[in-house]
């Protein structure tokens, strides 16, 4: 067990009394059991906080209760290893520093057998709409977490979660969670907010298969905050027919055709939301034909109507296909016509921090379903070593398969108490092939 009290060339700040030194830096709290003063690990901290920098060590353990709100003086606090469940008066601290208006950033570091723990905890917290002002670590030991820690040392400004529906355009009290923890998807939602913020009415979302694009035309839509949030898969829906997608799209009045009663196509239905095209490789023939019109000239004919009518919705058009596959399977002339700015989507193997959120979150919603399996408590070392070594041509939705397929082997078993490495694999041949003939049609942001 590691002692963590100062014994470098800085002094470990003492909280008897009135404060009379500024505030730390870092505050590292530990599980209220662990003794305190490893020299090793306090040589660590001064070779890897910014020069100057002063830290501070404290326990948190149960006592403190989770209706409590624990202060936070310092910029960064590092939860090292401690329970997940115990961590929410630590947050709701962070949370209340932010609030009024200090810079705040709670990193929670856990082992592999944590994370079913620390699932349950996110999703608690989401569920709550009090997710935010977190950095996530997963780590073998202390020295491990410290390794890391540098990495981790600078603020997010949104939320770490995206809410949605399960269903976006039927009514269901259900909803999932797209986790935002990862600089690159936090610089992305920053980005798609100052779009619907200031007027950006198209946007071309550019991102392989599963890495989250239609949670993040939702976000767009929650910020923009008019209308409705209509979806259309040009893929399954384009049949050629320039009927058919007219009517998808632009709807028809009553009579158009023999027997035709009145539809609202996806631009009225949207009226002042978003209409988000997916798999908008499809914009081409009849597509195209029909949209070219709107994308012009911000105006539309519903089926056999006497009159245009205005386009008032936001279109964000997406598509899992590389920018030089769109560009070649096109006009360029019609191609140009979406107008739209890109948003890249980055890759899940770069973003350590979301990868370790939706496995946490995928383990627990997996155990909270087990009966009479006794469902593994998270991974072990080497499966988390495969897990970061994989390429994830399938992003989050690949991911959650291997994890899946790999929590049966593992539960179904009862053999151990951690998701090995040979689990893992297994999952990846089912479901994440490392070669495929289909990897070279798809973005790679």
């Amino acid at each position: 067990m590691f002692d963590l009290s100062w014994r470098g060339s800085r002094r470990r700040t003492v909280e008897t009394g009135p404060r009379t030194t500024p505030a730390p830096f870092l505050a590292i709290y530990v599980p209220e059991a662990w003794r305190m003063g490893d020299a090793g690990l306090q040589d660590a901290l001064t070779r890897l906080l910014p020069a100057g920098r002063s830290h501070v060590v404290r326990s948190l353990g149960a006592s403190d209760g989770s209706s409590v709100t624990t202060a936070v003086d310092a910029e960064f606090a590092l939860s090292l290893f401690v329970d997940p469940m115990l961590l929410d008066p630590l947050a709701q601290g962070v949370l209340a520093a932010r609030e009024a208006g200090r810079q705040a950033t709670l990193i929670v570091a856990v082992q592999g057998r944590q994370l079913t723990a620390l699932g349950r905890w996110l999703q608690q917290r989401a569920q709550n709409g009090r997710l935010a002002g977190l950095r996530l670590i997963l780590a073998q030991n202390p020295e491990d977490a410290l390794r890391q820690l540098p990495e981790r040392l600078s603020h997010g400004v949104e939320d770490n979660v995206i809410r949605m529906p399960v269903t976006t355009e039927v009514e269901r009290p259900v909803y999932r969670s797209f986790y935002v923890f990862s600089p690159e998807l936090q610089a992305l939602v920053g980005r798609i907010r100052a779009f619907a913020n200031n007027g950006i009415t198209r946007a071309y979302l550019l991102g392989g298969p599963g890495s989250g694009k239609t949670s993040l035309a939702y976000f767009y839509y929650q910020v923009r905050g008019k209308g409705r949030f209509v979806s259309v898969n040009l893929a399954a829906e384009n049949t050629g027919d320039k009927m058919a997608v007219k009517s998808l799209l632009c709807g028809h009045v009553a009579g158009a055709f023999p027997g035709a009663g009145a539809r609202l196509g996806a631009f009225t239905h949207a009226r002042d939301g978003v209409c988000f095209l997916d798999e908008s490789h499809g914009v081409s023939g009849a597509v195209m034909e029909v949209l070219m019109e709107a994308l012009d000239n911000g105006q539309y004919l519903p089926f056999g109507a006497s009159a245009k009518q205005p386009l008032d919705c936001a279109l964000l058009f997406a598509s899992n296909r590389s920018w030089s596959h769109l560009q070649a399977s096109v006009n360029i002339d019609e191609f140009t016509r979406l107008g739209a700015a890109v948003l890249e989507v980055p890759e899940l193997r770069r973003r350590e921090e979301d990868m370790i959120a939706v496995i946490a979150s995928t383990i627990a919603r997996l155990g909270a379903g087990c009966t009479t399996w006794v469902p593994p408590e998270g991974l072990d070392e080497p499966a988390w070593r495969v897990i970061r070594e994989c390429r994830w041509h399938g992003n989050v939705r690949a991911l959650v398969r291997v994890l899946e397929a790999a929590f049966v082997e593992t539960a179904g078993r009862g053999a151990t108490a951690l998701i090995p490495a040979s689990a893992i694999e297994t999952g990846i041949a089912l479901w994440e092939p490392a070669t495929h003939h289909s990897h070279r049609l798809y973005a790679a942001a």
